[in-house]
């Protein structure tokens, strides 16, 4: 007896379906599609409002929905207490856009928000659209069928305070409804139904992006967060895509006044230094410096404050239209100091302390024989105050001014700086460059991979299963 209890146990467990987080059937997904809105029009051939204390209200046609104040909407003369559930049985239309399933209006801070509740399978068909291209490979389409698949369960709730899951931006993962449907994204999200990469038994976060420039980056060095299966991974094959090859040029008071809109505050910026270089030439962290002070920040936190359509990546280069690093001074002037070792040492102590204006040292570039009258100007300029003629020096114009630095063990990083007053950035890929690259899973699929393997390798140990 008890034999047959285990094999039947044994049996069960093999046959019934596997079920994460509750999930062994296809979920549903709320997605705002137009937050703290005062009115909307809403159409269907026929749909029927349903409100929270029981009442409804039919109509057909184009219908416009005003905030009644109070936690309630007006439609066709009738105040409706809010959530307010439009059905209809065929596609709603908010301000002549289809959409599948029901609407959802809740309350909003004294207005409202249309909110899309739909099964899954579907919203992801308007998802696609947004971010491959139909005419790619089959198999690159459905491994971003994967990929969004388990983002949106990954980040589901993420908006919860606000009354529904996901938003239709791409705060979120941008969202078009009916019209972003095809035929070829269909079939991709059809052929891969309920495959959702996990980890842990959860579902992965699955970030992805356009182009990673040749390497994708670790998640930490963008968002903080440590997660094994978002670590850097080359690509496997090269290719080429619109963001192979990139430019921005900015000055650096538009660069300062940027910064500080983004709450770092370092006022008209002269120099950048990359401190920190990962993978693939990826700068992952820089010092901006300005003339209000200077601040070492993540590269991404740049790209942001600068514009991501502007700085598409963090793998660049830069250039500046002027100034050379204390480093290129003190090569230089060891070349042509010729005199006594320490007259010698005293320059480069005196250069150390920023005690040359810019124009002295190019002048004792040019110009070696006037290092002795330079030497003796800078020596009597200390000897009356050395710290009040730097103070006074420094407020007149930074930009002028050698940076004055202790040495230490990291100038052999921040040397590298670029100085000027115009910065050009010079790069490759597009996007944060975590998780997936888009361009980088078409390149696979065209040398035969398929979207199983794709998504192994961007996000390695993690598991594909398939749910529902």
């Amino acid at each position: 007896m008890k034999f047959w209890f285990k094999m039947s146990l044994v049996l069960f467990l093999l046959l019934v379906p596997f079920c994460v987080q509750g999930i062994s059937k296809e979920p549903a997904i709320s997605v705002g599609l137009a937050q703290g809105v005062s009115s909307c029009a809403i159409r269907s051939n026929n749909m029927t409002f349903y409100d929270a204390s029981g009442k409804q209200v039919n109509m057909k046609g184009t219908v416009t929905v005003k905030s009644g104040g109070r936690a309630s909407v007006i439609v066709g003369g009738k105040s409706l207490a809010l959530p307010v559930t439009v059905r209809s049985k065929g596609l709603l239309y908010l301000n002549d856009k289809p959409y599948r399933g029901v609407f959802v209006l809740v309350a909003s801070s004294g207005s409202f928000t249309v909110v899309n509740e739909l099964p899954l399978e579907d919203y992801l068909k308007g998802v696609l659209k947004m971010e491959v291209n139909p005419s790619w490979p089959a198999e690159v389409l459905r491994a971003q069928a994967i990929t969004a698949r388990t983002y949106a369960l990954a980040e589901k709730g993420r908006h919860g305070s606000a009354g529904f899951d996901l938003c239709a931006t791409d705060h979120c993962i941008p969202y078009r409804g009916v019209n972003a449907e095809d035929p070829k994204l269909t079939h991709a999200i059809e052929s891969t139904r309920g495959m959702v990469l996990l980890y842990q038994g959860k579902p992965a976060r699955t970030f992805f992006h356009s182009d990673s420039g040749g390497w994708t980056t670790d998640v930490q060095s963008v968002w903080g967060a440590d997660i094994p299966y978002l670590k850097p991974v080359q690509e496997p094959f090269q290719y080429q895509s619109p963001y192979s090859s990139w430019s921005f040029k900015i000055s650096g008071d538009e660069l300062g006044r940027r910064l500080s809109q983004a709450g770092i505050n370092v006022g008209s910026v002269f120099e950048i230094i990359p401190v920190k270089i990962g993978p693939g030439d990826r700068v992952e962290m820089v010092e901006v410096v300005g003339t209000k002070g200077r601040k070492t920040i993540k590269s991404h936190e740049l790209r942001m404050a600068l514009g991501a359509k502007e700085l598409k990546s963090t793998v660049f280069s830069l250039d500046g239209d002027g100034g050379t690093t204390r480093r290129d001074v003190l090569a230089a002037s060891e070349d042509f100091i010729d005199e006594s070792q320490s007259d010698s040492a005293a320059l480069i102590s005196l250069t150390q302390e920023g005690a040359f204006t810019s124009d002295e040292l190019m002048d004792m570039l040019l110009h070696p024989e006037k290092r002795g009258e330079y030497l003796k100007k800078a020596l009597a300029r200390r000897g009356k105050s050395t710290a009040k003629t730097s103070k006074k020096s420094q407020k007149k114009d930074p930009k002028l001014l050698w940076p004055q630095w202790d040495t230490s063990a990291d100038d052999e990083v921040k040397t590298r700086g670029v100085r000027g007053t115009t910065f050009l950035f010079q790069g490759k890929g597009w996007g944060h460059g975590v998780g997936m690259s888009q361009w980088g899973a078409k390149a696979m699929a065209e040398n035969g991979w398929p979207a199983e393997k794709i998504v192994r390798y961007y996000y390695p140990g993690t598991e594909l299963r398939k749910l529902y």
